[in-house]
């Protein structure tokens, strides 16, 4: 993706019709505190899952030890941080075998296929835990600084799907998100993976209705550096019509608001 591109989409983003962030996601920190007040003591869990309400957030806190060019690769299996026996640091020792795949092979589609829709892993040190859960006014800042990120990112990213003649809204309800935070609260390294579902209809139109619709596509997209801009590259391995799976998916998420 060149530079112009990146500026077009730019341009694009700022329509009303791309720019589609849920307006829950960016709850003020005072409201956050008072959607969870009560407590004996606010977890900096508490503190991401509310801010971002229409995500399944789950926190890992620890040393996760990994460089950027580890977890870009396609083959590094960041799917293993949306499991609930998974700790931050448990990857961190993680080596590659050989090349890096292209991201389409079985074994890497199977595993991310296993993601669900709409899940947000936050991990970050212990050191920033403490930090947030002893100063309200630095956890403010924490949670502000994620929300402005995943607002930006998701903007930009909404505009490459539009670009590919996707439904924006659409796009960004499959997202799950993979976010490691620094010592500072800032992005250090993310995974987001995306996809379409299955719309297959089967002999017996009742048992149809009632199955829980499988994601087909899947894409991982990573970060990359353009001349000091940042730019999405996303691996596509097929086409997804939107218009057909539009009556699967809102009933997919009725279900999960259950």
């Amino acid at each position: 993706m060149d530079i112009q591109l990146l500026g077009l989409l730019s341009n694009i983003a700022t329509q009303d019709n791309i720019n589609i962030v849920d307006k829950r996601n960016n709850l003020s920190f005072p409201q956050i505190f008072s959607e969870i007040r009560g407590a004996t003591q606010i977890s900096a869990k508490d503190m991401f899952s509310t801010a971002f309400p229409t995500n399944d957030v789950s926190v890992k806190v620890g040393n996760c030890d990994i460089a950027s060019e580890i977890w870009e690769r396609k083959d590094f299996p960041v799917w293993r941080y949306f499991q609930d026996d998974v700790s931050a640091g448990s990857l961190s020792n993680w080596k590659p075998t050989g090349a890096e795949p292209t991201g389409a092979e079985s074994y890497i589609q199977q595993e991310l296929k296993k993601i669900g829709f709409g899940e947000m892993v936050v991990m970050f040190p212990e050191s920033l835990q403490k930090k947030m859960e002893a100063d309200p006014e630095y956890a403010q800042k924490i949670v502000e600084k994620l929300q402005k990120w995943k607002t930006d990112y998701d903007r930009i990213d909404n505009a490459v799907a539009a670009s590919y003649g996707d439904d924006p809204i659409l796009y960004q309800m499959t997202k799950s998100y993979c976010i490691q935070l620094d010592e500072n609260g800032n992005v250090k390294n993310y995974t987001v993976v995306s996809g379409g579902i299955d719309t297959k209809k089967s002999d017996d139109t009742n048992k149809t209705y009632n199955k829980v619709p499988q994601r087909t596509v899947v894409k991982k997209i990573k970060q990359k550096s353009i001349q000091g801009e940042t730019a999405n590259t996303i691996t596509r391995f097929e086409e997804i019509d939107y218009t057909n799976i539009a009556p699967y998916l809102v009933d997919f998420y009725k279900k999960r608001e259950i």
